[in-house]
């Protein structure tokens, strides 16, 4: 059951720096960490649903939080490629762990924010409806 959270701009403000560093949704609402005054999701969502602007800086505080894991995966490559200078073997173990983040930080990039972060390989037609589609091939 929902509870019945007021509307706060404080705490608002606080979930949207929450999610503008790459915290999840579900854990800036959990209630295991929450205070009182933190609202449960469908509360939030119902906020959302009748505020424009929350809907707004929501969504840019996620694709906010898109970058910031993304420049902290970039700060997790090199500092395993420092460190790597100083050993004879790289730990494989490591070496998965880093690059299954990345996958991670770049899968969630293209889900959250595709217009920004989607692969582009999407072949477009244009042209009238009675013309003949021709196909040439660049050597």
């Amino acid at each position: 059951m929902a509870n019945k959270t007021k509307k706060n701009p404080k705490v608002i403000a606080e979930i949207i720096e929450e999610l503008a560093i790459g915290l999840s949704i579900r854990s800036c609402l959990s209630p295991k960490n929450k205070n009182p005054d933190r609202p449960c999701w469908q509360s939030f969502r119902t906020w959302m649903a009748k505020d424009q602007e929350l809907r707004s800086q929501y969504e840019v505080a996620k694709t906010d939080g898109i970058e910031y894991l993304l420049s902290d995966a970039t700060d997790l490559i090199n500092q395993s490629l420092e460190d790597s200078k100083y050993k004879e073997k790289t730990d494989l173990g490591q070496t998965h762990l880093i690059k299954s983040f990345i996958d991670l930080t770049k899968w969630k990039s293209e889900r959250l924010a595709p217009k920004t972060y989607m692969k582009k390989d999407q072949l477009q037609v244009f042209g009238s409806d009675s013309s003949p589609l021709i196909v040439k091939w660049d050597k």
